[in-house]
């Protein structure tokens, strides 16, 4: 059992956080409880823009990002982060083309959408098996690495025994229930009282309340990230020092088995051979990422907890400048404290010690002195030694029974924290990690309970139950969906596997949800049969496939070029899904016209509508809407790589970016005004309030 690091201080801001969530949810109980439905899944419809896209940022900025993107600047250096940096063309389309449009739509539930834009039996069929599976299996599978995430955290910092005292810790540890077994016990116990907390102010205080946390929690987490990335380097001795350690460390040499400190620091990928070889990326995952997956995920309109936080602003002016604020927070900020974080760790726990270490241990396994004592507290904590290089390490068994020693590289965040933080502050870095997690855990829980009470019960069970009955619901329906949660969070070994589930089974959705916006001909079929294909190859690909973790999954019914990568999987999934959607679209009755009429009047879509918006045109047309699009995406790449050239001490180059990053954000804000400029601050008629289908 290791020595706890945490001192009083450290405890005291850990508990601040929790108290303080604890009363934000006391808080807004009684607003919470007015207005039934939208008061506790949409707020009342009354957000602002700064207040809804920081909330978006908050969720997305998980526990576990910073561990996973240290581990992949380990593997493909900064360039890594194309993986998700891709994603900025998704939120700028969403910024331009749909935040306005689910404002306008009125829904509580982005599934509800089914049965006003399709109507008829098939749409119903769509909205109840999109609510079941959003609710539990997508849900679920996302909190699933969260949690797992959460317990790497967690692992070097809590030791509940020390806090606790043996006799209660022991209680604990004979009633604790295996079925809750997050690895340890004092994961578990960690995470359950997190779980709880936010359970709390989740089921008191509904939308608003996670919003509110939101604020804070990002806030603090983001603060903390800039501060751990900032005293690592300074742990170094400076930007200038960092840079040319790694260099050191790392020489461009054709028998390394690492890449080299320019390629660690480049922002262009380097393109290797093999499944997710650590030389590089093979070029066509890095083109499936860049051209493919980007609007191919489920998320390119919004849906989910984005188009949450859109039907609830208080306009759609509010909803589009929400969704551009959530654009630049997540990608120009969030980025490079991680990145640099990453770097750092590089050099303050070097590649290739591993394999030194664990010749040290093994020359001294046999002696019964310190050196024994020492190395054993290594391997059953992790943590818990003086060796710092020790924390990216840990061992497994093979087949022959032997000790293998392997590095695991997203260790290197939480190393760092504990290794560069000064004493006082310890406990204010993991206070604002567990925040990011609570700010996820509370975002999904009632996402998934929306489904639950809106789509479920309101709709099959009690139409006509009063606001009072429906939030009762919502909250009975938010603690059945954490529960579930945990539950399957703890069969969940592998975060990178998690990840490959999930992108799999939303590539099926990326086409047609595009499709129902733009095109008059998108029926239920559209989306039934691309959700059936995206759900059934990712299901086949994770249980039936020889899946063993991130970079080495193998769809047993695929070439094995074709699956050689997660991101080729998806792609493929992605293509099969499209064509099969297409097909159905095609061979199926379009949507009645009344239903197309209607769903114009309310939304104004734009694109190809056959003359069913005729007299409900878009606030913005396609051409000005391509060009917003266009400068929005330019302004976040912009702003983020000059900021990444600045931090590598390229002044010119970075300050250019950041001049080009102003000019096209101002067009792109210009645009996002111009329509509430036209008539005021006004919504149009056809923007219903909290209609359903």
């Amino acid at each position: 059992m290791q020595e706890t690091v945490l001192t009083g201080w450290d405890w005291a801001m850990i508990l601040a956080l929790l108290g303080f969530s604890i009363g934000v949810g006391l808080l807004v109980k009684d607003r919470a409880e007015e207005g039934g439905l939208e008061g506790f899944f949409v707020a009342g419809r009354n957000m602002r823009w700064w207040f809804l896209g920081t909330s978006i940022v908050a969720t997305t900025f998980a526990s576990d990002t910073p561990l996973a993107i240290t581990g992949w600047i380990a593997q493909y250096g900064i360039a890594g982060n194309w993986f998700w940096w891709s994603e900025v063309i998704a939120a700028v389309a969403m910024t331009v083309f749909f935040a306005r449009k689910w404002r306008n739509t009125g829904v509580v539930t982005d599934v509800e959408i089914a049965e006003l834009r399709y109507g008829g039996p098939q749409a119903a069929v769509l909205r109840t098996v999109k609510a079941s599976v959003f609710a539990t299996f997508v849900n679920c599978v996302i909190l699933g690495w969260v949690f797992a995430g959460m317990a790497k955290i967690s692992e070097p910092f809590m030791n509940w025994e020390a806090f606790l005292g043996p006799g209660l810790y022991g209680f604990i540890e004979a009633a604790y229930p295996d079925a809750l077994l997050f690895q340890t016990l004092d994961n578990s116990i960690t995470i359950v009282l997190l779980v709880t907390v936010t359970l709390f102010y989740a089921t008191l205080g509904g939308l608003r309340a996670v919003m509110i946390t939101d604020l804070v929690q990002f806030v603090l987490a983001m603060s903390m990230s800039i501060l751990v990335a900032y005293l690592a380097v300074q742990h170094i001795g400076g930007l200038e020092s960092m840079w040319t350690e790694l260099g050191e460390l790392y020489p461009d040499s054709p028998d390394s088995e690492f890449l080299s400190a320019e390629r660690v620091s480049s922002f262009a990928p380097a393109f290797g051979e093999g499944v997710s070889g650590s030389l590089g990326i093979p070029f066509t995952a890095f083109a499936m990422t860049l051209g493919i997956m980007w609007w191919t995920s489920g998320k390119v309109d919004g849906s989910g907890y984005i188009a949450q936080r859109l039907y609830s602003a208080e306009d759609g002016g509010q909803a589009e400048k929400g969704a551009l604020w959530y654009a630049f927070a997540n990608f120009m900020i969030r980025s490079w404290p991680w990145a640099i974080a990453g770097v750092a760790a590089l050099v303050v726990y070097p590649r290739g010690e591993v394999n030194q270490l664990a010749d040290a241990f093994n020359a001294c396994a046999a002696d019964a002195g310190y050196c024994t004592a020492q190395m054993n507290a290594c391997l059953d904590s992790r943590y818990a030694c003086e060796i710092p290089e020790y924390a990216l390490l840990y061992t497994e068994t093979d087949a022959a029974g032997n000790t293998v020693f392997l590095e695991d590289r997203e260790r290197g965040y939480p190393a760092l924290i504990r290794d560069v933080m000064p004493v006082g502050l310890l406990g204010l870095a993991l206070a604002s990690l567990m925040a990011a997690f609570m700010s996820t855990v509370s975002t999904h829980i009632n996402w998934g309970a929306s489904y639950i009470a809106n789509d479920f019960y309101k709709r099959f069970f009690n139409p006509t139950a009063s606001d009072a009955r429906m939030t009762w619901v919502s909250r009975l329906a938010t603690v059945g969906i954490t529960l579930l949660s945990a539950w399957v969070a703890t069969f969940v070994d592998n975060i990178g596997s998690m990840w490959e589930l999930y992108g799999g089974m939303m590539a099926g959705l990326g086409l047609p949800h595009l499709m129902r916006w733009f095109w008059w001909r998108a029926n239920a079929w559209t989306e039934i049969v691309g959700m059936v294909i995206g759900l059934g190859l990712a299901t086949a690909n994770f249980f039936i496939g020889a899946t063993t973790g991130y970079g080495e999954g193998q769809m047993s019914m695929l070439p094995g070029w074709m699956a050689s990568h997660p991101v080729h999987v998806i792609g493929w999934i992605s293509l099969a899904s499209g064509i099969g959607s297409l097909v159905a679209t095609l061979l199926t009755s379009p949507v009645d016209e009344r239903i197309l009429v209607e769903f114009a009047r309310r939304v104004r879509p734009m694109g190809f509508w056959n003359g069913h918006n005729e007299g409900y045109s878009s606030e913005r047309g396609l051409a000005a809407s391509l060009l917003y699009w266009c400068t929005g995406t330019v302004s976040i790449y912009a702003g983020m790589f000059g900021l990444g050239y600045l931090l590598r001490l390229e002044i010119a180059t970075g300050i250019g970016l950041m001049v080009l990053c102003a000019i096209s954000l101002g067009i792109t804000v210009h645009g996002i005004n111009a329509i509430d400029r036209a008539r005021g601050t006004a919504e149009p008629d056809t923007q219903a309030e909290g209609a359903s289908a």
